[in-house]
């Protein structure tokens, strides 16, 4: 395990050190920050590349960048728009700041496939978009769920 996390630091460390990159610790997403997001869709699409004997350098390199978009990218006047629209402003801005390879562009393409009806080409881009839905998912309900089990411990409890 101790390999894997130093293999994962290795290639986290370009974009470390990427003050573009870094403004992602600024934004909230799924209520923490899109920084914390992204890392958590990489280690869990990392972790499984390996599993799977997959491109794990572009696969962990494309989960990183699948959100790289800040609020200044964001049209706030239609978020339904946004959802297929941002794909293309995460591409745009990992080309500006960071060489990426074909598979690493068709992951942060196709991240939100079905809503951008393009399908993923790689088994790469696959991996990270469904981990990206389990993750956000998980993101999205985590304190909705941790309410409900307290009421329910609270309401056993109240009971006996």
């Amino acid at each position: 395990m101790k390999e894997l996390n130093l293999e994962y630091s290795e290639i986290y460390e370009e974009f470390e050190k990427n003050s573009e990159f870094k403004k992602l610790s600024e934004n909230i997403h799924h209520g923490l920050t899109r920084l914390e997001h992204v890392n958590r869709v990489a280690k869990w699409s990392f972790y499984l590349s390996k599993l799977f004997k997959l491109d794990t350098k572009s696969v962990t390199r494309g989960a990183l960048l699948h959100d790289f978009f800040t609020s200044d990218d964001i049209n706030r006047e239609n978020y339904k728009d946004f959802l297929k629209e941002h794909p293309l402003i995460a591409l745009e801005n990992s080309k500006k700041y960071f060489e990426i390879n074909k598979i690493e562009e068709d992951i942060i393409c196709k991240h939100m496939y079905p809503i951008t009806r393009k399908k993923p080409k790689y088994r790469e881009s696959i991996l990270v978009s469904s981990v990206d839905k389990v993750v956000s998912c998980y993101e999205a309900f985590r304190f909705q769920a941790a309410t409900a089990v307290g009421i329910m411990i609270l309401f056993l409890y109240n009971i006996r």
